[in-house]
């Protein structure tokens, strides 16, 4: 067997290894439901017996100290008792990659990043990496706070069918998240910090009044971070391959070149991008007007499309003023960068560009889908 096989397979243990832990946390990512011990509870009704009184003349037995329950330690003298115990397993935090490091004891939900080398701009690789997961869950930003390094998403949502005793049940779990960007003292290492800040349960449409305990508000936090930490260990395996040209081109990513404004690129070269462009732009609402390849500038309009324009084109609705906008194209070591401007040169906000970033991304899948179909009836045709 040769070096470079082996060095296949095991890279395809490996990411084997974290696709099985993604199915994992995506099985425990919904509603749990079974936090209460099925058993009743009378030993809380049990009486405290007194001590043992020995007789006037007799002798003191031996005792001994082995089975006796420790006092508790100071703080935890209201801890769950009974029904109120969660007894779920508890969860943990991954570090599936070399470049992560869980922060162990601490109260926050917690991973530090290290960068791959002294040139990264670490803390816009983990705001590109967090932006980009949001938006493969169809998730975007709802807002940045740039001062504070504080991003909070959107709703995401998680329905589900629950089918108990031949009766079906609809469940909607809706979540709001906030990620904080901590600094250390090394500028190639930061940490991300993430805290579940909305939370809503609706049962055959009907709002669930379930107030989260702490600890329930923790294992949600725990839980996304680790889809965070599979999504980036399955990127850096996939980065590591060699990919078709066709491959390239068809991943789209969203790069935070500085914190307030991030740009969409595309894994092919300028010239490639320039002619793929119109063709993306018109699945999401917009039209060509002029362009300077020279300049490397496009002028496109956007037009509010009907229901059936987004459902015919299986891409998420844009939520956009209907206006005129200017688009940057620009090209860094065969990859090509467009940012997005408003007539009046403004760029488009984090929150816009997050937006407008997974329609996009879902009309280069439908321009994908639809050329793999054209293809397959032209070999048939042969």
């Amino acid at each position: 067997m040769t070096m470079s096989s082996t060095g296949h397979r095991l890279t395809n243990a490996k990411r084997y290894s974290v696709l099985a832990c993604a199915i994992l946390v995506s099985a425990c990512s919904g509603s749990d439901t079974r936090r209460q011990a099925n058993q009743d509870f009378e030993y809380l009704n049990q009486p405290i017996k007194p001590d043992l009184v020995i007789a006037e003349g007799l002798d003191t037995p031996l005792y001994t100290q082995r089975y006796d329950v420790p006092e508790l330690v100071e703080g935890t003298e209201n801890r769950p008792l009974g029904a109120a115990v969660d007894v779920r397993s508890p969860v943990q935090i991954l570090a599936l990659s070399p470049l992560v490091r869980v922060e162990e004891g601490s109260e926050n939900v917690t991973i530090w990043f290290n960068s791959r080398s002294a040139q990264d701009d670490v803390s816009s690789q983990v705001w590109s990496l967090l932006a980009n997961f949001l938006a493969d869950k169809k998730v975007a930003i709802a807002k940045l706070d740039e001062t504070n390094h504080v991003l909070e998403t959107d709703w995401l949502i998680n329905e589900e069918t629950f089918d108990e005793f031949k009766e079906e049940s609809e469940y909607e779990l809706k979540q709001r998240y906030k990620f904080t960007l901590l600094t250390a003292a090394s500028k190639r290492t930061v940490g991300l910090q993430v805290d579940l800040i909305e939370h809503e349960e609706r049962l055959e449409g009907t709002k669930v009044d379930n107030e989260l305990s702490k600890g329930d508000r923790r294992r949600f936090a725990v839980k996304m971070l680790n889809l965070l930490s599979i999504y980036y260990e399955v990127d850096r395996i996939e980065g590591n391959n060699k990919e078709t040209a066709e491959q390239k081109a068809s991943k789209l990513k969203i790069d935070f070149v500085d914190q307030q404004n991030p740009v969409i690129t595309l894994n092919i070269p300028f010239d490639d991008a320039w002619k793929l462009m119109p063709m993306v732009l018109g699945k999401v609402g917009m039209t060509v007007q002029d362009e300077d390849k020279l300049a490397a500038t496009m002028l496109v309009s956007f037009d509010e499309q009907p229901d059936y324009f987004w459902a015919d084109n299986k891409v998420t609705p844009v939520t956009l003023e209907e206006d005129d906008y200017r688009i940057q194209v620009g090209e860094i070591k065969g990859h090509t960068s467009i940012a997005f401007f408003t007539e009046k040169k403004q760029p488009l906000s984090a929150e816009v560009m997050s937006q407008l970033f997974i329609s996009l991304k879902d009309a280069a899948a439908t321009l994908r889908a639809e050329k793999a179909a054209n293809d397959e009836k032209a070999a048939s045709e042969k």
